[in-house]
């Protein structure tokens, strides 16, 4: 186990966005670029700064297209896995098969999925936030059409109280008029009309 290690695999797969399975067949496929797994084994594999760097280009390299055996050479461009076994010759890369294939393209097809569900998610809260305006919306026709209508109500009730005040008040003005001649009338008598009458 390297001295700088700073990431356990469940770190690292979710650091690249990959499935733990998919981290394991690289840090196969890629073993002689990574620093080795410890007395451990992988299920207890850390990994170094310069194994977070590998990792990373050997992601990028497999997502710009380039097959396991060139993302090889170009790791070995970089200076990475120059080491050599007790025969002289570089390491070599073991050659991924098709299953390894199929995890790759299975992460790739989940991110896929993830990013289309987190979109669908958001259109559903957009929907459900449009149904909520329209039916407020429609709450506030209803409750302006209660109004309109009340008011309207109103409006006819204070026109009849009007007329009906406007009527009261020209009934007791005629009345006044009539006991005002009555009066006048009365006034105007002489007292030998008061007397006898007439």
């Amino acid at each position: 186990m390297p001295e700088n290690a700073i990431k356990t695999m469940p770190e690292m797969a979710t650091e690249l966005g990959i499935s733990a399975q998919t981290l394991k067949n690289w840090t196969r496929d890629f073993a002689p670029f990574l620093s080795p797994a410890g007395p451990l084994g992988e299920s207890a594999r850390r990994f170094s700064e310069d194994d977070v760097f590998v990792l990373k280009r050997i992601k990028d390299h497999l997502a710009a297209g380039l097959t396991f055996e060139e993302t090889a050479e170009e790791l070995r461009n970089d200076g990475y896995g120059v080491s050599t076994n007790g025969d002289g010759q570089n390491g070599a890369l073991t050659v991924p098969n098709a299953q390894q294939g199929f995890g790759v393209l299975t992460d790739t097809l989940r991110v896929m999925i993830e990013n289309q569900q987190t979109v669908q998610n958001s259109l559903q809260v957009n929907r459900n936030l449009l149904g909520v305006i329209i039916q407020d919306n429609f709450n506030l026709k209803e409750e302006n059409a209660k109004l309109r209508e009340r008011m309207l109500r109103l409006e006819h009730e204070l026109a009849e109280m009007k007329k009906r005040d406007q009527d009261y008040r020209l009934t007791v003005e005629q009345r006044m008029m009539r006991l005002e001649n009555m009066m006048r009338a009365e006034a105007s008598k002489t007292p030998w009309q008061k007397i006898f009458g007439g």
